[in-house]
């Protein structure tokens, strides 16, 4: 589910939460000055992959559920669906939604907003709404000028593509600017540095950065320079959705039996193939006991 562009994104989300709450209160129908809690839940983890998962404060009162896709995941409307479905049974409702599409390759005409499931007449069951937001499409200097957390979200746009100079060094002066903690400066800049990565190669990002002081002393940002970007980049990718698709087979297992086995967590763990976890993921809603998992060879699938 995860790539390692979503995760970078999501680190940033967890230093300035609030940014990213007044950025989605008007697109969700909620008062702009509504504020919300971080929630610790086991559908999501901080760390390289995870969604993100906020309680809204008083007097406001439901749960926020932050998707972060950079590649197309055919099974996106149904793991939101499944995800809020179990987050109001753990914490209460209304639950809204949100997936937000870095770019086009996590695109589809089919993400519309509305989940619809019919009986073979055709009398609709079950309608689920959840919000889409396609990054690419919104503008630029709204974004820059907005939050510091979302900020990094106008330099993917396709407005921002003719200007990216201006718009890197904008950026660069607002975080020097406004965030006191070093530490905290790197992560933006470093992570607005990985985010670019998808839409631009590296000869035309490392420039637009290289002059960036902060940038320079972050460690994280020079191991982006010596171990290659797009080798970096293609581990974490494989890395980050094999132990995303682990945690969703754990997660629902312990949603419908309690506590997994020690032997069946084992076997989830030690299954490092993303297509053999799909389809362990599908036999957790047939089975009637955990015991009863079976992590099939690969040549099985």
């Amino acid at each position: 589910m995860s790539k390692p562009y979503d995760s970078t994104l999501k680190q940033i989300v967890d230093l300035l939460a609030p940014d990213w709450i007044r950025w989605l209160a008007p697109r969700l129908g909620l008062p702009a000055d509504v504020s919300a809690s971080p929630l610790d839940a086991d559908l999501s983890t901080v760390q390289p992959v995870a969604d993100k998962v906020f309680r809204l404060d008083p007097p406001g009162s439901g749960v926020v559920l932050l998707e972060v896709q950079s590649a197309w995941a055919g099974d996106l409307p149904d793991r939101l669906l499944l995800y809020s479905v179990l987050l109001e049974q753990r914490h209460g409702g209304p639950v809204y939604a949100v997936a937000v599409l870095l770019r086009r390759d996590a695109n589809s005409p089919s993400l519309g907003g509305t989940l619809t499931r019919t009986h073979p007449g055709g009398r609709a069951y079950l309608r689920f709404e959840y919000e889409v937001i396609r990054v690419w499409d919104l503008p630029a200097d709204a974004l820059l000028a907005g939050g510091l957390g979302t900020a990094p979200l106008g330099l993917l746009t396709d407005d921002a593509a003719p200007r990216l100079g201006e718009l890197v060094q904008r950026f660069a002066d607002r975080v020097a600017a406004e965030v006191p903690s070093v530490e905290t400066q790197n992560v933006l800049l470093t992570g607005s540095y990985i985010l670019m990565g998808m839409r631009y190669d590296k000869d035309t990002i490392h420039p637009l950065f290289h002059g960036i002081q902060k940038m320079r002393e972050s460690s994280t940002y020079q191991a982006i320079l010596e171990e290659g970007l797009e080798e970096g980049l293609e581990l974490g990718r494989e890395e980050g959705e094999i132990a995303s698709r682990q945690q969703d087979v754990l997660d629902l297992l312990e949603e419908r039996f309690g506590a997994v086995p020690a032997d069946v967590a084992a076997r989830v763990r030690g299954c490092r193939d993303a297509a053999r976890l799909r389809t362990v993921l599908r036999q957790c809603v047939r089975i009637a006991a955990a015991a009863d998992l079976q992590v099939p060879p690969a040549e099985s699938v």
